[in-house]
């Protein structure tokens, strides 16, 4: 259990950079376009699309890196109210429900993605083309199940 827990907590680590280079890409298209816009009246064309990309590029790939960290909200302040029998049935069953969200959307947007490529759809200023961005949200998923995943064991490795 230890190697699977390193492991998805390195491909959380790698996703938290994949993270980091979509928030400097939202820094340097804000900058070109304020820029354009100050200096030369003329601003970023699809500016504000290529920004929602980013965002979802920046979010998504780190939410499994913050699970691991532990700085996501959590109700822990009312499990520990709970005696330990009933956290130890709860906290399972919240492990379960929260992969089982983490694998629905990552199956649905993986469909979604299909969708997109299908039917063409992109941008309408910027021509870029949605379906990435949804195989992206798709696979940013991975680390964030891996977690839950383990999270499970730990709690079943836990009672024993």
């Amino acid at each position: 259990m230890q190697a699977f827990e390193k492991f998805s907590r390195a491909l959380a680590r790698y996703f938290e950079w994949v993270g980091a280079a979509g928030m400097l890409i939202m820094f340097v298209v804000n900058l070109v376009d304020v820029f354009g816009a100050k200096v030369f009246r003329q601003p970023l064309p699809g500016a504000l699309e290529v920004l929602g990309f980013a965002l979802l590029v920046t979010i998504a790939p780190a939410i499994a890196h913050g699970l691991f960290l532990g700085t996501h909200l959590s109700i822990d302040f009312i499990l520990d109210k709970f005696p330990r029998w009933l956290r130890a049935v709860i906290n399972p069953l919240i492990f379960l429900a929260c992969l089982i969200l983490f694998v629905l959307i990552c199956w649905q947007s993986y469909v979604y993605g299909g969708s997109l490529y299908r039917a063409g759809e992109m941008g309408s200023s910027s021509k870029i083309p949605f379906f990435p961005f949804a195989y992206i949200l798709s696979i940013s998923c991975i680390p964030a199940i891996l977690y839950f995943a383990v999270q499970i064991m730990k709690c079943f490795k836990a009672e024993k």
